[in-house]
């Protein structure tokens, strides 16, 4: 009974945060993000629970119009998938973190192959370029997340409504395709250096304002962004040591909210919705009058540390 009441309340915010974003167009990791420290979230929490969000429900969101079929995997095809899910199990007997990232890291290379092979060859860049990309993301994530310590927690929540309203404002004046040509790919970098500090995810509202002229990094930004996420999500581990099973919950909510609901599709040309962009302020608004308290979200009695992983001391 104790279990279900520290996993229930997950469960809800991921399905809440799923069926907000769907109906009004906000971005998913900013509702969660609002959600988590609602719940009472720290910084270094919110960070490492929103980051692992991220990882899920974007296989989630992916696979919801491009089925996932072992057969077509390009580095565990067809039986050979049964060696991941050995070394996943393995992994989560001496960490269950390391099991769970190594299960994700797998099959969204799995995704990213598909998504490379997908794109056309006249405008898709070389693996050599694509891994820049990525490296300079993961950088600039890594170094957003070891900034989170400089933020006082009290004051973390008015940081994570600014930024969100950043966005938005940021959004309203990108109407003009025109604007900021030469500095669009800057900018992509710089919200992988916000995704570090706050854990969001912004890339379905930056796809929908894309440049008349789309660059590279453009074309494959949800690809480099999700692997600085796996980056940020690693070093989060690496500098608060958090990690916390009964958060993955949220991510089966948010799952179920995605596969019955489905997810908000913005529109990739003319002007943004003005309605998600007002809906949006309004909620954030909302959510800094409320003022959260940083008071930790529940978790399960020793949840975090494997018997093996007590006896290695490590």
């Amino acid at each position: 009974m104790e279990t279900a009441t520290i996993i229930l309340p997950f469960v809800g915010a991921g399905l809440v945060g799923a069926l907000f974003s769907r109906f009004t167009g906000m971005n998913l990791s900013m509702c969660m993000l609002c959600i988590f420290l609602y719940m009472g979230a720290t910084p270094e929490q919110t960070l490492a629970v929103l980051l692992m969000f991220n990882a899920f429900t974007y296989f989630t969101t992916y696979s919801q119009t491009h089925p996932v079929q072992f057969s077509t995997f390009t580095f565990f095809k067809g039986a050979k998938f049964i060696i991941p899910i050995v070394i996943t199990f393995a992994l989560a007997m001496v960490q269950p973190f390391f099991g769970i990232v190594f299960f994700v890291i797998v099959f969204l290379a799995e995704i990213f192959a598909k998504m490379y092979k997908a794109t056309d060859r006249a405008v898709r860049p070389a693996k050599k370029e694509l891994a820049k990309m990525a490296v300079i993301a993961s950088v600039l994530g890594l170094l957003g997340t070891a900034g989170v310590m400089l933020i006082p927690e009290r004051f973390y929540f008015i940081a994570a409504g600014v930024v969100i309203i950043g966005f938005v404002v940021f959004i309203r004046a990108a109407a003009d395709r025109k604007r900021w040509q030469r500095s669009w790919d800057r900018i992509l970098y710089f919200t992988a250096l916000i995704m570090g500090v706050t854990g969001i995810d912004a890339s379905d509202w930056l796809g929908a304002v894309k440049r008349k002229d789309v660059s590279p990094l453009a074309r494959m930004y949800p690809l480099v962004i999700n692997i600085a996420i796996i980056a940020a999500l690693i070093g989060s581990y690496v500098w608060y040591r958090y990690f916390s099973l009964a958060a993955l919950f949220a991510t089966i909510g948010a799952s179920l909210g995605i596969r019955f609901f489905g997810v908000y599709r913005h529109g990739e040309r003319g002007t943004f919705s003005y309605i998600t962009l007002a809906i949006t302020f309004v909620a954030v608004l909302v959510f800094m009058i409320i003022q959260p308290q940083p008071t930790g979200l529940p978790e399960f009695p020793e949840a975090h540390t494997s018997p093996v992983w007590k006896l290695l001391n490590f």
